[in-house]
């Protein structure tokens, strides 16, 4: 049956019917009238619903553990944002709810923030051990900052965007998109101030960057790498998922096969031929940048809270 022949509305108050923002975001093809209208950036979201699991699932088993562990409150937080943040994108990415775009951005930036944070905190305990402290002083003291700065940061940020959704920030246009924020475009003037190169190159090499903090620590602090498997896992899976979605629409734009599938599909439909424009619309949604995105970024995350979590054990146990 044809799109035409089932139609699917989701609430109006959504503003579902406004593409705008999405659109200058995003390449996979999108099926009007349909309850998921862009597969792959949709389901790809079990990623970081599972890896939300294993994380609660993990909290809940130390919780009651008679091993010494510590951030178990902050852990829990950590899992709670990642299960609101696949929620939410699925909403995002599958209707262009307008809310649950928000909600998508302020929950995806308190999951990137966590790791770093949990790690510093962990570098504190290891340091205020060192210093002759009790290591249960410690590794409380280490627990309630982790849990305190997290905690900030989710309701600052969470305030943030949501001023900026009363202020429809995102309903125009996507201020934040390459294309919004070269000298001539005109939404310049309300998008984030014109693109430099330094911004371009430290936002592609944030795979590698990202690592600097974490060597830090494991010279000055750990002295212990952890994980050489998870670190191998998250770095690659990062690295891939991260460099193929800078060719996603709101970045360098350059992802022409997507183009070439989305074409070949409505050729299809007026041909009438279901099964290759079926085959048409897979191929865009497995490989959308942003889909690919969701599964590597899905895998890193889950990776290296594994690798976060040996540290922690070496740590504990040299304590």
């Amino acid at each position: 049956m044809t799109a035409a022949e089932r139609p699917f509305r989701w609430r109006k108050a959504w503003d579902t019917d406004n593409n705008t923002c999405y659109d200058d975001m995003f390449c996979e093809p999108s099926r009007k009238d349909r309850l998921i209208r862009r597969p792959g950036n949709t389901l790809s979201n079990f990623f970081y619903f599972f890896s939300a699991i294993l994380v609660l699932a993990s909290t809940y088993s130390r919780a009651f553990n008679s091993e010494k562990t510590i951030f178990i409150l902050s852990d829990t937080t950590f899992g709670i944002m990642m299960l609101i943040l696949s929620v939410s994108s699925t909403f995002w990415h599958g209707c262009n709810a307008s809310w649950a775009h928000v909600v998508d951005l302020w929950s995806m930036e308190a999951v990137i923030l966590y790791l770093p944070v949990r790690m510093m905190s962990l570098g504190a305990f290891g340091t205020l051990c060192k210093h002759s402290w009790d290591p249960n002083m410690a590794s409380n003291i280490a627990s309630v900052a982790c849990m305190f700065v997290y905690l900030v940061h989710i309701l600052s940020n969470g305030s943030r965007w949501k001023k900026k959704y009363d202020n429809k920030f995102l309903h125009s246009h996507c201020p934040f998109a390459v294309r919004n924020r070269l000298p001539n475009s005109p939404y310049l003037k309300t998008s984030m101030g014109p693109i430099s190169l330094v911004e371009v190159y430290m936002f592609a090499l944030m795979p590698v960057s990202q690592n600097i903090p974490s060597l830090i620590l494991v010279k000055t602090v750990y002295g212990t790498l952890g994980s050489i498997c998870f670190v191998k896992i998250l770095n690659i899976s990062l690295a891939l998922g991260w460099g193929y979605r800078m060719t996603e629409r709101w970045a360098f734009d350059a992802c022409r096969h997507i183009k070439f599938f989305s074409e070949r599909m409505e050729v299809s439909k007026k041909n009438e031929d279901h099964l290759k424009s079926f085959a048409w619309m897979t191929l865009a949604a497995v490989l959308s940048p942003t889909a690919v995105l969701h599964y590597c970024t899905g895998i890193t995350l889950t990776a290296a809270f594994c690798h976060a979590m040996s540290i922690e054990m070496i740590m504990l146990h040299k304590f």
